[in-house]
């Protein structure tokens, strides 16, 4: 079983789209069993699924409940989903005594590998790093950077990478799969934004996800790509990415 964790510290660069669609990929072209696990307190890829409106949270499991009793179904076969939730944003506010040990998620991890359960697990981790986001880069194995290149990229992914770097300093397992470049469009400060990235000394996915109206479609409709629009820019290049994320 593979882990991934999806960060970045800024939001509205794809991340949520990342891991719905990777997820949908996976388990659709690859017939993989794939977990999402949402660690993210805005919930949008429980809204997405059409999670969390009953039943229990990441939040519970924080609190002790089992495994079992908090994943759900998502529409897509082969998907399910352990909904996060507002109540997240209090373990690190110290509004509650129940803040995370950040070795909880790669407990929980752990005994869904143990489990055979899954084949991967994709984390949507919140932008900011936070008990919750250590949690759960020091569960993974891989973690993907989806980066808008404009011209704050380099501030934001040099600090990115230092902070799991630090993490690393806990547990070496950890590595940074890549940085996935998303709303590409052929512009010159774009241009300019992935080259910055790409000499950045990070590693940089080759393939990139192009910007197209119909990520929003999508998204509105809850549907991911490869059902919304699988002809799409968007739709082409995620599955491009997941190929080569998957060496095939």
């Amino acid at each position: 079983m593979k882990v991934i964790s999806v960060i970045n510290l800024k939001g509205g660069v794809g991340k949520t789209t990342t891991v719905v669609n990777v997820a949908a990929i996976l388990a659709r072209d690859y017939n993989r069993r794939v977990l999402v696990i949402d660690a993210d307190p805005q919930a949008n890829a429980s809204w997405f699924f059409g999670a969390g409106s009953a039943g229990m949270t990441l939040r519970d499991i924080f609190d002790g409940a089992a495994l079992e009793d908090c994943i759900q179904g998502t529409p897509v076969e082969g998907v399910d989903i352990i909904p996060g939730e507002i109540g997240l944003i209090y373990l690190d506010a110290g509004i509650t005594v129940s803040v995370p040990n950040t070795r909880e998620l790669q407990e929980l991890c752990q005994q869904i590998e143990d489990a055979d359960l899954y084949d991967f697990v994709l984390i949507d981790c919140p932008p900011s790093f936070t008990a919750t986001s250590v949690a759960a880069i020091l569960a993974s194995e891989d973690v993907i950077i989806p980066v808008k290149p404009d011209g704050f990229v380099g501030s934001g992914v040099r600090e990115l990478q230092a902070q799991i770097n630090a993490v690393r300093q806990i547990d070496d397992r950890v590595k940074i799969a890549g940085a996935l470049v998303t709303m590409w469009h052929n512009s010159e400060a774009v241009r300019a934004g992935e080259q910055a990235l790409r000499d950045s000394g990070l590693p940089v996915f080759k393939t990139v996800i192009r910007r197209t109206d119909k990520v929003d479609e999508s998204t509105f409709a809850r549907q991911t790509l490869d059902t919304w629009s699988p002809y799409s820019s968007a739709g082409r290049d995620y599955k491009s990415f997941v190929a080569e994320y998957m060496g095939v």
